[in-house]
């Protein structure tokens, strides 16, 4: 999984130009996180995240399944 916090796509663009396989991308500024300089990060921010990830990798696949979700890119 590669995450980026904006469009710039600088995470990708370092794995892809390692040939490393991307499953999942996942770019910050697309669930509404806004990009800044600092790391006085907000909570609710890293529980966005957090609960992203857990839906795309956290939960058994009977769980994914059943909730509708896949582990295909999230925000290509």
């Amino acid at each position: 999984m590669a995450i980026d916090g904006c469009d710039i796509g600088w995470a990708k663009a370092i794995l892809d130009h390692a040939d490393v396989p991307i499953k999942n991308y996942l770019v910050l500024t697309g669930l509404g996180i806004e990009k800044n300089k600092d790391f006085n990060l907000k909570r609710e921010d890293i529980d966005t995240v957090k609960e992203t990830v857990k839906k795309l990798f956290g939960e058994p696949q009977s769980a994914q399944t059943s909730a509708g979700l896949s582990t295909a890119s999230c925000c290509s």
